[in-house]
């Protein structure tokens, strides 16, 4: 026993960094030890856990056995095999076995004698000393199972590299487990910021490993289409591109990009739930085809944030014609039941000076904009039920009146999951009071996302049924894919368990106590989650503020140093918010009562490729008599159609900045 502890020691501290900077976010009342959690720190905390006496070990002779001839059941066990595979150097075989007992020194995955009332993600683990048996009524909770397995082993089993020296343990429990909720979700947006074929499949494996079953995919809005449709080419020839000159900005996955995620996100038994924006936040689809919206364009993606008030034209029947054809092509790629639609922040401007939208308004007695909207979504869903399909909206969908069999996903606070559950609709529950993982930190804690209760008060048992889960919110307007991790982890580990974990198990000090071992684990992962790391913003620029020629700006810098704490540099970072061109950063300069000290002359281009310039200054000991200023120089690139701010901080990437 006193080895295994060494070991597991030897593999932790060296993240002891990790586990302090963790506790201190989660606010836990004080750090806590790995080695003194009496239980295993498996997250989403399990149903029922009994840890016993002695450990399972992991050796070159172990096999992983199948207890069915089902390829499903055979994958998940090439799975684990697959996982355990690198960081423990062993080749675990992968066998079919008849025998419902499973042999000494192996693990057996099962779906023969499983209880069925554990549901389609639920199951059953035991650990002995002497063999693991993993049992589920259906594969995919044989595949939730694994996760846990995998968290009962010691952080560093998430290496992707052989760990020699390490005595591979699995402590000896008998789990009991199923899922709270069966949507259990994170959006995605891959407009506002394009994100690789590989950070997307990365994005899954991460929601698998945290029992997560849907992939809400984001892929077209006003600042790109990214989606390749093969009907209408122009959609991702001039939609997927944003910005002029260096700051053109963009991409979009091809259709064969598309079925290798939907498959890759299968095999982890994840839904992809693909978002089609309309009629509203479409600015790169006018852009593409101008004819669809009411005033005829010529339109450009937009460089900026915000609501726009270009929208599909919904008195143009070419408009449904097109979208039809979008949704066919989209239908053939993605399997899932589901096709969401947006619905959200629709501006009526355009339909209430449009002659085809007010003659719709008329042929089809509708009492104003709002009724055209509802007349617009339900057309839509008319179409996809056709083509076996169901419907997913925002709440603004609930306004003029709600498509049939629509699926209601509430973000401004919960009354429109109230609504919609009380009127008989599915409800997706993530408002932004708790589940938008793109506001900050401070706004919305660790604590704060697992504070959340997806179940609305006021609602009766019978609505309660319609509330089917909830999705964290992952909007990229301010964040490029390399700040995504910081932003995400670990507020979605804390809703992971919301959804998962039964409502009477959920404990704050509890979780934040289990958090401080899974902060390793992700940090073997390589998930750069969120750190505590003071910064301030000292400028803010905006269109026309730098110009051609470059220019130096002076800022004090005084007042901000004492808030950043203490360090060997002072790190300036550049941040570029939005626009249409880029900018130039020529250099920083640090000054000390008006003489310079420190420069980093380096130059960098900052735009939409390259959202985070930084640049660092040796400045460890702060004089208190002594007035501090930084000087930027800067120059506009193809324009002064930019906005953007400087920050100072002691480390070279900190979150929470744009």
């Amino acid at each position: 026993m006193k080895n295994i502890v060494e070991n597991f020691l030897i593999c932790v501290l060296p993240f002891g960094l990790v586990l302090l900077l963790g506790a201190s976010y989660a606010g836990a009342q004080e750090s806590v030890s790995v080695s003194t959690v009496r239980e295993p720190a498996v997250i989403p905390k399990p149903m029922k856990m009994k840890v016993g006496k002695g450990y399972f070990i992991l050796k070159a002779e172990t096999r992983i056995l199948v207890g069915e001839k089902a390829r499903e059941v055979f994958g998940v066990g090439r799975y684990l095999s697959e996982r355990l595979g690198p960081a423990t150097g062993l080749s675990l075989v992968v066998q079919r076995t008849s025998k419902a007992r499973p042999a000494a020194g192996s693990i057996l995955l099962t779906t023969r004698n499983a209880r069925q009332e554990l549901g389609e993600e639920g199951y059953e683990l035991t650990v002995t000393k002497d063999y693991v048996v993993l049992r589920a009524p259906r594969a995919a909770g044989l595949f939730r199972g694994v996760q846990t397995v995998r968290q009962l082993l010691p952080p560093p089993i998430e290496s992707r590299a052989k760990l020699p020296g390490i005595e591979w343990t699995i402590p000896c429990v008998e789990i009991e487990d199923k899922p709270s909720f069966r949507w259990r979700g994170s959006l995605l947006d891959s407009c506002r910021h394009f994100l690789t074929k590989d950070f997307v499949k990365r994005y899954i494996d991460l929601l698998a490993y945290h029992k997560m079953n849907r992939l809400h995919w984001h892929l077209c809005e006003d600042q790109g289409w990214c989606i390749e449709i093969k009907k209408y080419p122009r959609l991702t020839e001039i939609g997927a591109w944003r910005g002029e000159g260096e700051n053109r900005y963009g991409g979009f996955y091809t259709q064969e990009d598309v079925k290798e995620i939907v498959e890759y996100a299968k095999s982890r038994y994840i839904m992809v739930v693909p978002e089609i924006e309309m009629p509203g936040h479409c600015t790169a689809a006018l852009a593409s085809y101008p004819e669809l919206a009411c005033t005829g364009g010529p339109f450009e993606v937009s460089t900026r944030r915000g609501i726009h008030k270009e929208v599909y034209c919904a008195g143009n029947d070419k408009v449904f014609e097109f979208l039809e054809d979008v949704l066919s092509e989209v239908i053939e790629l993605f399997p899932a039941p589901y096709i969401h639609i947006g619905g959200d922040e629709c501006p009526k401007d355009r339909w209430k000076r449009c002659a085809k939208c007010q003659v719709r308004i008329k042929a089809e007695g509708l009492k104003n904009e709002d009724e055209l909207q509802s007349y617009f979504i339900k057309r839509i869903e008319k179409f996809l039920l056709a083509k076996n399909r169901k419907l997913i909206g925002w709440d603004e969908i609930l306004e003029g009146g709600l498509a049939p069999s629509a699926t209601v996903q509430s973000w401004r606070g919960l009354k429109g999951a109230i609504a919609a559950a009380r009127a008989g609709h599915d409800v997706i529950v993530s408002p932004t009071s708790h589940c938008y993982l793109d506001y900050t930190h401070n706004k919305t804690s660790l604590e704060r996302v697992y504070s959340f209760e997806p179940v609305p008060e006021g609602l009766t048992p019978k609505g309660a049924k319609h509330i089917l889960g909830g999705e964290g919110n992952m909007w990229t307007d301010r964040t490029a894919q390399e700040l995504v991790d910081s932003w995400v982890f670990p507020r979605l580990t804390a809703l992971a368990e919301v959804l998962w974990s039964q409502k009477d198990a959920r404990d704050w000090k509890d979780f934040t106590g289990r958090m401080q071992e899974h902060y390793a684990r992700l940090d073997v992962m390589g998930v750069n989650f969120y750190r505590p790391i003071p910064a301030r913003r000292v400028a803010r620029w905006q269109p026309g503020d730098i110009s051609a020629a470059a220019k130096t700006f002076e800022w004090d810098i005084t007042n901000h140093l004492g808030a950043l704490g203490r360090g060997r540099d002072l790190f300036v970072i550049v941040v570029y918010g939005q626009g249409k061109h880029g900018v130039v950063v020529e250099g920083v300069e640090l000054l000390e009562d008006g003489k310079e000290v420190e420069r980093d002359e380096h130059k960098a281009f900052n735009g939409w490729s390259n959202l985070y310039a930084t640049y660092r200054l040796a400045l460890g000991y702060t004089r208190p008599e002594v007035s501090y200023k930084i000087r930027v120089k800067l120059r506009a690139k193809g324009g002064t159609n930019s906005w953007g701010s400087v920050w100072l901080s002691r480390h070279p990437f900190p979150p929470d900045i744009y």
